[in-house]
C-alpha cells in the first residue's frame, strides 16, 4: 500500500515539457527523463547488457548512459570503468534496434576499436564513433543527426555514453533538451544535477558549459513534435527557482571533475583529434576525402551518412585528425612523421594516421613489402 502511494505521488509530480501527461511511452516503456531502463550495476533487460544508467533523452531517438565494463557476469572478463562499450554491449544495442552510439571520451577507444572494427560495425548498420571534444561545431553536427532522426519514419535511436552515464553524457543531453524541448539554462542545469545520482558537486566545467549554451537557430520543434519526442520532467526541473550564476559556478572546486571525468589540460593526441570541413561548391565526398587525407568510408562513418548521400553546400562534416591546412599543423613536422615501434605494420600505421598504405609508400618511395625497422621515422602526411 505504501509503495503504491509513493508511486502515485511520483507519477503525479511528473509533467511533460509543453504538453499534457497523456503522451505515450517510448520503445522501451520509458516516459520520464529520470527513469532508468538499466541501473548503475548494469541490471536491466537481458537484451541491453553492457550499458549502465540508461535513460531516455528524446523518445525513440536519443538515449544516454554509461558503459558497463566492471559489473559483469562471471563468464565476462572485467576491465576498468574507463573504457568504451564492450563488444557484447554494442551487439545488444544493435539487436535492440539502435543505429549507433557515441563515446564521449577518448580513453582506450583506439585500442578497443581500431578502424577496421569500426568499419565492420558500420557495414552491419551500426555507427560507433568517438567525440570527446563537445565544441560548438561538433554539437551542431550532432544536432543535424538528431534532427534527421526526428524527421525520419525509421526508429533507429542513438546511444550517447561516457563511463558512468552521469556527467559528460548528461551535459550533451542537457544541450539537446534545451535545443529540442525548450528547457532554459537553469532548468537544464537542474536536469543535469538530478541525473548524476547525487554526484553533482565539484564539476565547474560541465555546469559552466550548460549555463553558457545557446540553442542554434537552424533547429526548431513545434508543439506536436515536442509532444511526440520530449519525455516527462519533474516539477523541480520545470519550476526550479534556483538561479546559478556563471561566475559563481566557475569558482567551484574541480576535484570531483578531475577524478570522475576525462579532463584534458592539453590537446588530444593527433590520432584522436577531429575538425570540421564545411562543404563548398563543386565538392563531393571523394574530393573531400582526398583533400583531407582520409577515405570516403571514414567520412561516412564519422558523419553517419551513406556513400550515396547527397551533400549540400554549407554542410558541416566531421573529419578525423587535425586540420592539416592549419598553420599549427603545417609548421610542426612531428605531426607528419611516425616513429616505428615494436609490432608496427604499414596497415596499422595507416589506420592510426587516417591515411592509406599506398600513400605512405608513395611519400617514402618504398614498396608495401618493405621491412620496417624499430626507431625508423616514416612520413605519413
Amino acid at each position: 500500500m505504501l509503495k503504491s502511494l509513493r508511486r502515485n505521488i511520483l507519477v503525479a509530480s511528473l509533467l511533460l515539457v509543453g504538453v499534457d501527461s497523456s503522451a505515450q511511452k517510448d520503445l522501451f516503456g520509458l516516459d520520464s527523463v529520470q527513469t532508468k531502463l538499466v541501473n548503475n550495476k548494469g541490471i536491466g533487460p537481458e537484451n541491453l547488457l553492457g550499458v549502465r544508467n540508461m535513460r531516455v533523452v528524446l523518445h525513440d531517438i536519443l538515449y544516454r548512459g554509461g558503459s558497463n565494463n566492471f559489473y559483469r557476469r562471471e563468464a565476462e572478463p572485467k576491465t576498468y570503468n574507463s573504457h568504451p562499450l564492450p563488444p557484447w554491449g554494442i551487439n545488444n544495442l544493435r539487436q535492440a534496434g539502435f543505429g549507433g552510439a557515441i563515446y564521449l571520451y577518448s580513453k582506450y577507444f583506439e585500442e578497443d576499436y581500431p578502424e577496421p572494427a569500426l568499419d565492420s560495425l558500420f557495414d552491419l548498420g551500426f555507427n560507433y564513433s568517438c567525440q570527446p571534444d563537445l565544441n560548438r561545431d561538433v554539437v551542431f553536427t550532432f544536432f543535424e543527426e538528431i534532427n534527421s532522426l526526428i524527421q525520419s519514419e525509421k526508429k533507429e535511436p542513438l546511444y550517447i555514453h561516457c563511463w558512468n552515464g552521469w556527467h559528460q553524457s548528461g551535459m550533451l543531453s542537457a544541450f539537446t533538451l534545451m535545443q529540442f524541448c525548450g528547457l532554459n539554462n537553469q532548468q537544464a542545469l537542474k536536469y543535469w544535477e538530478q541525473n548524476t545520482d547525487g554526484a553533482f558537486k565539484g564539476y565547474p566545467h560541465v555546469k559552466s558549459e550548460i549555463l553558457k549554451f545557446k540553442p542554434f537557430s537552424e533547429f526548431s520543434t513545434d508543439s506536436a513534435t515536442r509532444a511526440r519526442i520530449c519525455p516527462c520532467m519533474t516539477e523541480s526541473i520545470l519550476k526550479t527557482k534556483d538561479v546559478q550564476k556563471l561566475h559563481d559556478v566557475q569558482k567551484e572546486d574541480d576535484s570531483a571533475q578531475k577524478e570522475m571525468m576525462e579532463v584534458r589540460d592539453e590537446k588530444l593526441p593527433v590520432e584522436l583529434q577531429s575538425h570540421i570541413h564545411t562543404v563548398k561548391s563543386g565538392e563531393s565526398l571523394s574530393s573531400i576525402a582526398e583533400k583531407e587525407h582520409t577515405s570516403v568510408k571514414t567520412l561516412c562513418r564519422e558523419n553517419n551518412i551513406q556513400e550515396s548521400s547527397i551533400i549540400r553546400i554549407g554542410q558541416k562534416l566531421i573529419v578525423p585528425g587535425p586540420n592539416r591546412t592549419s598553420p599549427e599543423v603545417l609548421d610542426n613536422p612531428l605531426k607528419k612523421f611516425h616513429k616505428i615501434k615494436s609490432g608496427d605494420t604499414l596497415s596499422g600505421i595507416a589506420i592510426k594516421h587516417h591515411t592509406t598504405v599506398a600513400k605512405i609508400c608513395k611519400l617514402n618511395n618504398f614498396k608495401p613489402t618493405k621491412t620496417l625497422q624499430i626507431g625508423e621515422k616514416i612520413r605519413v602526411h
